[in-house]
């Protein structure tokens, strides 16, 4: 039964109240103001009746009391006067009493209006309830909804899983321990758990490289803060969010990313967040290294105060540690913030689709069931601190020529074949398929003759498996070795392996050779190279009977036979372009091969029709040049550099020319 009380000085209209309403609600009858806010002070009602004209405190100063109270400020009030004042009555109204009842009392006037009004306000109340319970719906899903951003964002990088999540929740404690408002702290949430969100437009081949990045690296992967900022500069729903995104990495003294800003003027979300940022990243183990200790993390926290880290605020972070109020069960936290629902189980089957798709696509390599690039080049950094050993940079010779000549379906074979007999002695190592036709064999705690013996077995073990299978016919292996330390750092070790894996391409491919300082001062790669093919094309035998070729090579031919018979005299220059990878980029393949492909079109675009080019290599071109003077080859090679470079906008590779002249009569 809802109460209503009734506050009069006359024991007579009590009376009638009371006769009145006595049937339908539960009634408090009080004499005085004071005995109302009493009875409030403790009490919850449903509706107040209240008379304005009484002594000591008239109704209008009881009313303003009323809504002073912790309990009952909200409670509706209903006039009762028998003053006729229309002023008085504008001013009930204005205070926010709901309505008057005039005395004398009608007894079905005061109980239709009292029954509206009770009616009325629990009306109001059960939509307000809705609403606030709609609100938090939306909210939690909204979170949710920005938590799987943040975790398909962190999905490719199991090192950084939960990252978004873990600082929003620490930069929310700090946000409360420095007297932030309700809504502020919720807001700084949201904008922490997308503070990363600029990491969507890094390649993965920098923002998931497992050794240390360069400084062209370093700078593409600090350009994460502007292009965060850039993606959420629209969102006015969420105060502040691009400053988050685009200020997180400034530092209190200036020497941060990306503006340089200086104290207070970074922006107040992004100097909390820098802080649990870093905190984090402490505080999580990463693949150079274990997670730190709180002692250190704490030791870094002061260092950084006033450098890294705006001091006021660190200096409560540092209490909270100290305190253990940083000391969360996020697997706990998870299920309590979860608005348990259809959408959410959407939402979780999702993320979970997303983390197991790259999960296995990064893994493992389809087609020869061997470690993918990323968890191989991961493990083998691993073990190369704990175990040194023997790196071995594996190459399948002539996987082109078994593609051109026998098809891909040959080429997949002999590429299935490097990785069962990679396996069936990879007892204690590391065996990973970078890509293309090269491997990985990282051999843990092999000195030299035990790496010495385990290859050749390979190397023999490739070479009765090329008896079983005509498509293996053209197929050898070349191995790169180097030795490993502690103290090595894997990219120095894989360009260092690499180099050793060339000197055996030179010397005749199928083999192995140890990297070694002589390696370094060889020859120039593409002087190399071009010797011998200068030293093959003059010892080639020629063929007999008619050249088979598919007839698009044969429209080539005939096209090309036809405008050399346009000439009656011509020099012919055979021309090497290398394209010269800084090793300072470590670009990766894809990289490479697009710049491959820029230079085909470069060529393309130009050199003349009765010119002819081939693909020699991964990085190298052969060109013919048909009556050009050795003055000539200069503006060509010069051209060529021009175009390359409106095409391919990088300055991390070089594009070198060799030249030598090969006769050839009509």
């Amino acid at each position: 039964m809802k109460c209503i009380l009734v506050v009069d000085d006359y024991p007579t209209n009590l009376k009638f109240v009371e006769s009145t309403l006595k049937d339908d609600y539960k009634l408090i009858l009080v004499k005085s103001g004071q005995k109302a806010l009493d009875y409030l002070s403790k009490n919850h009602v449903d509706l107040v009746l209240l008379d304005i004209l009484m002594p000591e405190m008239d109704g209008f100063e009881t009313f303003e009391r009323i809504k002073k109270l912790e309990h009952n400020n909200d409670v509706p009030v209903v006039f009762l006067t028998a003053d006729v004042d229309v002023d008085n009555e504008i001013k009930g109204l204005q205070m926010g009493a709901v309505d008057f009842i005039r005395k004398p009392f009608v007894p079905e006037v005061m109980l239709n209006r009292v029954n509206h009004i009770v009616q009325l306000d629990e009306l109001n109340k059960n939509l307000e309830n809705k609403v606030k319970e709609k609100t938090v719906q939306v909210e939690q899903l909204s979170f949710e909804i920005i938590s799987t951003v943040a975790s398909m964002i962190e999905a490719k990088d199991k090192y950084t899983k939960g990252h978004s999540v873990r600082v929003a929740e620490y930069s929310a404690i700090l946000a409360r321990a420095l007297g932030w408002k309700d809504e502020e702290i919720k807001n700084i949430k949201y904008i922490a758990l997308l503070h990363d969100i600029g990491k969507v437009g890094i390649p993965d081949n920098v923002l998931n490289k497992p050794g240390r990045l360069t400084d062209v690296e370093f700078d593409v992967i600090k350009a994460h803060t502007t292009i965060g900022g850039d993606i959420l500069r629209d969102i006015k729903t969420i105060v502040d969010v691009d400053s988050g995104a685009k200020y997180h990495h400034e530092r209190y003294d200036g020497k941060g990313y990306p503006a340089g800003l200086v104290g207070e003027h970074i922006p107040e979300v992004a100097r909390v967040i820098c802080i649990a940022d870093a905190y984090d990243a402490m505080r999580s183990k990463r693949i150079y290294r274990d997670s730190m200790a709180i002692e250190t993390i704490r030791e870094e926290l002061v260092k950084g105060s006033g450098t890294q880290f705006a001091p006021d605020y660190v200096a409560v972070f540092i209490k909270l540690l100290d305190e253990g109020s940083l000391e969360i069960d996020f697997g706990l936290l998870e299920k309590s913030n979860t608005f348990f629902g259809e959408s959410s189980d959407i939402i979780g089957q999702i993320v979970k689709s997303i983390e197991e798709e790259v999960q296995k696509s990064e893994s493992v390599d389809s087609l020869t069931g061997l470690l993918g690039r990323k968890i191989g080049e991961t493990k083998i950094i691993q073990a190369m601190e704990n175990e040194p050993g023997c790196l071995a940079f594996v190459d399948l010779d002539n996987l082109k020529r078994t593609n051109d000549t026998m098809g891909h379906i040959a080429g997949d074979y002999a590429l299935k074949t490097v990785g069962e007999v990679l396996t069936e002695f990879g007892n204690n190592a590391i065996v990973a398929r970078l890509g293309g036709d090269e491997f990985l064999f990282y051999m843990k705690g092999a000195d030299r003759e035990q790496a010495t013996a385990k290859i050749e077995q390979i190397i023999e073990a490739f070479g009765n498996r090329k008896t079983e299978s005509t498509y293996l016919s053209v197929s050898s292996l070349s191995i790169g070795l180097c030795m490993t330390t502690p103290q090595d750092v894997f990219d120095s070790v894989l360009k260092r392996a690499d180099r050793a894996l060339y000197h055996i391409k030179q010397s005749g491919k199928c083999g192995y050779y140890f990297y070694s300082y002589e390696v370094e001062k060889s020859k120039s790669r593409s002087t190399v190279d071009l010797e011998k093919l200068v030293a093959n094309l003059k010892v080639q035998g020629g063929y007999t009977g008619p050249l088979s070729v598919e007839y698009r090579e044969f429209a080539k031919i005939y096209d090309y036979v036809h405008h050399l018979g346009e000439r009656y005299e011509h020099n012919t220059k055979l021309v090497m372009i290398t394209l010269e990878f800084n090793d300072n980029a470590n670009l990766y393949i894809d990289e490479r091969e697009h710049a491959m492909k820029c230079m085909e079109k470069t060529i393309k675009l130009s050199l003349r029709s009765v010119d002819v080019s081939t693909r020699f290599s991964s990085d190298q071109f052969i060109i013919i040049l048909f009556n050009a003077r050795r003055e000539d080859i200069e503006l060509i090679t010069g051209r060529i550099q021009e175009c390359f470079y409106k095409i391919y906008d990088s300055k991390l590779v070089n594009v070198g020319f060799d030249m030598a002249e090969l006769p050839i009569s009509n």
